[in-house]
């Protein structure tokens, strides 16, 4: 639904009328890959835990994304821009550890990632502030919206010197969907470096994110697990706020009439410090979530 609105107020960007011919549509391929990172504290509940307690840690979630972009010029200065992407995470590891008071390790397990996907879109409404010889710069101010959910199968321990299978990777363990909703606060700007080549460069600070976080601990749904039995799936709710940095830049070139090329580096890195994780009617305080991704950009663009 958010991809949907997103898509229909870009295409409604692109329709306002300008005064100047300034506006672009596009495709872009990104493929990228991440890493994510979430603790909590329980302590209020049993002192004998550590601080973080448990840290789960998803790294090399590599993805390959599609994505529409666009952006308009209107009433002499302004403009809007934004995007609206799908992906799939192709595989990946997740390592979870929990810890007793002291920070000695209790458990230490590895799960494989086998997939999933991710969805983002942003729209960006700004004005142009300073023009230059060869380009131009400006402020913006807008919405992102970035959700992902990743598949780990199998759990393996490695608390010892040896690993010691505990669950076959042909059993999923666990699935996680985060989803962070943000306000953007950047700097857009452009530049020529050739007769027929352009820089484009985008960074936003994120000083408000809106997270929520959801486990789906597929082998603590039933009562016979024990103390580790955590409810139906998703048994485990993270609500936060956080804070973050975004940036993105192209070059591209013009292959023919309106047509530009473009290839660049994309990352985004958000963290939360302030929330709340619930499990089985218990809430206890975050230590930290943070997710990361950055990744390669190619590009094809129509501009008019």
């Amino acid at each position: 639904m958010r991809l949907a609105l997103l898509a229909l107020a870009l295409g409604l960007g692109l329709g306002i009328p300008a005064q100047a011919q300034d506006a672009e549509l596009g495709v872009r391929y990104w493929y990228s890959s991440a890493k994510s990172t979430r603790s909590h504290n329980a302590q209020s509940v049993d002192a004998r835990l550590g601080n973080p307690t448990s840290v789960l840690t998803y790294t090399n979630l590599d993805a390959h994304a599609l994505e529409l972009h666009g952006r308009k010029s209107f009433a002499g200065d302004w403009f809007v821009k934004g995007n609206a992407g799908l992906g799939t995470i192709t595989g990946g590891s997740l390592r979870d550890e929990d810890f007793n008071v002291g920070q000695v390790r209790d458990t230490d397990t590895t799960s494989t990632v086998k997939g999933n996907g991710l969805r983002y879109a942003s729209i960006d409404f700004g004005r142009e502030l300073w023009r230059f010889e060869n380009g131009t710069a400006g402020l913006f101010v807008g919405y992102h919206y970035w959700r992902e959910r990743v598949d780990a199968y199998g759990v393996v321990s490695i608390l010892g010197s040896t690993p010691i299978v505990l669950i076959p990777d042909s059993v999923p363990a666990i699935t996680n969907e985060t989803t962070w909703q943000s306000l953007r606060i950047g700097l857009a700007a452009a530049a020529r470096v050739g007769p027929q080549t352009r820089f484009a460069f985008d960074a936003a600070f994120v000083p408000y994110a809106h997270l929520r976080d959801e486990d789906s601990h597929w082998l603590r749904q039933d009562a016979s697990a024990g103390p580790f039995f955590l409810g139906p799936a998703p048994n485990i709710h993270i609500e936060g706020a956080g804070y973050g940095f975004q940036f993105e830049f192209e070059l591209r070139h013009t292959l023919q009439a309106a047509w530009e090329l473009g290839a660049g580096l994309r990352y985004w890195w958000l963290r939360s410090e302030d929330g709340t994780r619930k499990a089985l009617g218990t809430s206890v305080p975050i230590v930290e979530i943070e997710s990361q991704r950055v990744g390669i950009m190619l590009s094809l663009t129509r501009r008019w």
